[in-house]
């Protein structure tokens, strides 16, 4: 791997950092209480992962509801509105016998399903202590176990879960660090799982058992690129040392390594697509004692380091890395020599140059460990693990943090990755799939309103709405999006009819929040919309004759092209950022 690197002189985190605005400001801090060698957190403690739901508000894990002792236990879910407003939604407890039979230590936080409800796992806990699948909803009842891992014979379904995402056919995806196939050199209870469980029929499935030397063990740091192709890491196992594999695993089962690193250079964080698809990430050369980020595309080829990051070395895990609406990479430090709490930073993906940090005091957290989000408004948000401000002082202290930052980034744009279906009638159904929907309130197809409902940050259930109003433009197009003319004329409300012989109409879907972000002085900021060309068309392309428009409703559109905008308020346009 060292041969292929760019000679780039190594650098610190505050090193290369411009200068930046905003502060890190607690949201919430977790309180524990209690004597010497025990003391008990009521409202958990070691916030993990958090998500931004539907409704707005923040979910998310807390570790252990215990500390001072060498094993803690338990752990919390948790609901925290924007204004800081703590609700506990459940408390994973032991019976009688001392098991948590219901999941002992939450990780990797939550996955808010189609359904509405809130999925996650957990590290330990379950029939066997070796993690569960459970679902709660959003108020914090119907807790259940949906899958206690290690329950097959010689842990095939897996063990200890690490990762759950919400994929783009609305099942849930996960892996495992060990279970799977325990042929040797699996360490363990084998060398790990990838696995799906699909929310509608409570239907759990194992799609792939790492094999080793073939696949490389403890798979971990799944996503789904735009390409519909998962990609993760996983520990390359040779004879003699370990080295770091990135693989694709495909919604049709089939798995590669598509990149390889050198011997004695480990994986320690999860994967990122950026802006330009390709995958980023971290890895830690233990010769050199030095950590890298990365860039590699999605086919394994065109892999690159960059500088690396002196001040972190040691480190056994980096948080994954975020992209943010400025087009940049954000995480999370744990630690170093000019910020010892930790930091906030952001690097360029295209040279990896750090540009901001933003240092923890202890007041506002300590020890970050886990990746930011950016919320609907632009704020990036994230946990530490200990740290923090409390009231009351005595024998309580504070044991992490859900903070905020207020960077002056513009709240994320909407994509859209597909639709499904990819056409229907007047009165349909269309599920949108993308990422950033949270926060949405309008959804119109060419400025007629259709009624929508937010599911979660990837998804948005439309209907195709009846018909148009006022001037709008009908367009002659060929398949493909080939030579096309336009005439003016009248769409009105009609009585439902099939759309004429040889017509293609175009309109569009625009979705957008609600409230415009005012920046700091006070100037208004354009909202984030998605616009949807929807085509309705046969194979044959005539002139359009101008009556026909004012006729006709149109019945059955096909979606063709879609894209992330900036919607204009004035004007009610959805104005293109992205190429489509």
């Amino acid at each position: 791997m060292k041969t292929t690197l760019a000679a780039i002189l190594a650098l610190s985190l505050a090193a290369a950092a411009e200068a930046q605005t905003g502060t890190i400001n607690q949201l919430f801090a977790f309180t524990c209480g209690g004597g010497i060698g025990s003391q008990t957190c009521p409202q958990g403690a070691r916030p993990d992962l958090i998500i931004q739901a539907s409704d707005g508000n923040f979910y998310g894990g807390a570790q252990v509801t215990d500390e001072g002792v060498s094993d803690p236990q338990g752990g919390t879910l948790f609901k925290l509105t924007p204004t800081g407003q703590f609700t506990k939604l459940f408390t994973f407890t032991q019976n009688s016998s001392g098991q948590f039979l219901n999941g002992n230590n939450p990780v990797n936080g939550f996955v808010e399903a189609n359904d509405g409800f809130l999925y996650g796992t957990t590290f330990n806990g379950g029939e066997q202590n070796d993690g569960v699948l459970f679902r709660i909803s959003k108020t914090g009842t119907g807790f259940k176990v949906l899958h206690s891992f290690c329950s097959s014979a010689n842990c095939a379904d897996g063990s200890i879960p690490n990762g759950l995402l919400l994929g783009q056919d609305g099942n849930l995806y996960g892996t495992t660090l060990e279970g799977g196939s325990s042929l040797s050199p699996c360490p363990g209870s084998g060398c790990g799982t990838i696995f799906r469980f699909e929310p509608t029929t409570g239907a759990f499935a194992v799609l792939h058992r790492l094999a080793a030397v073939a696949d490389g063990v403890q798979p971990s740091g799944m996503i789904q690129a735009t390409n519909g192709n998962f990609y993760g890491v996983s520990q390359g196992l040779d004879v003699d040392s370990f080295n770091e594999d990135i693989f694709q695993f495909t919604p049709a089962g089939k798995f590669t390594v598509q990149f390889k690193s050198v011997l004695f250079d480990t994986g320690i964080s999860g994967l990122a697509q950026g802006a330009n698809g390709d995958l980023y990430g971290a890895f830690e050369s233990i010769t050199a004692g030095e950590i890298n980020f990365f860039e590699v595309s999605t086919d394994g080829t065109g892999f690159r380091a960059f500088a690396p990051f002196t001040t972190l070395a040691g480190m056994s895990n980096i948080p994954s890395l975020f992209l943010a609406s400025d087009g940049n990479l954000w995480d999370t430090n744990f630690t170093d020599a000019v910020a010892p709490s930790g930091s906030v930073f952001s690097i360029n993906p295209e040279d990896g140059a750090v540009l901001q940090t933003f240092p923890f005091d202890g007041a506002n957290g300590n020890q970050p460990e886990t990746s930011v989000i950016q919320a609907a408004d632009g704020t990036i948000v994230g946990t530490t693990e200990l740290g923090g401000t409390i009231s009351g002082g005595g024998q309580k202290f504070a044991d992490g943090t859900v903070w905020t930052l207020d960077a002056g980034l513009p709240p994320p744009v909407p994509a859209i990755t597909l639709l499904n279906p990819t056409s229907g009638s007047v009165g349909s159904t269309v599920l949108i799939n993308g990422n950033n929907f949270v926060g949405t309130t309008r959804v119109n197809f060419n400025g007629v309103s259709a009624s929508f409902k937010v599911l979660n940050i990837q998804f948005i259930s439309a209907t195709v709405p009846g018909g148009y109003h006022g001037s709008r433009h009908c367009d002659k197009r060929r398949r493909f999006g080939q030579q096309h003319s336009t005439v003016h004329c009248q769409l009105t409300r009609m009585p439902q009819r099939r759309l004429p012989a040889n017509l293609a109409t175009r309109a569009s879907a625009r979705v957008a929040p609600p409230r415009q972000r005012r920046s700091r002085k006070g100037d208004g900021v354009p909202s984030p919309c998605v616009e949807v060309m929807e085509v309705a068309e046969n194979k044959e392309s005539k002139s359009i004759p101008p009556m026909v428009c004012s006729a006709m409703r149109y019945n059955t559109v096909e979606l063709l092209v879609r894209f992330g905008g900036i919607f204009d308020e004035n004007s009610g346009a959805c104005r293109r950022t992205g190429a489509p």
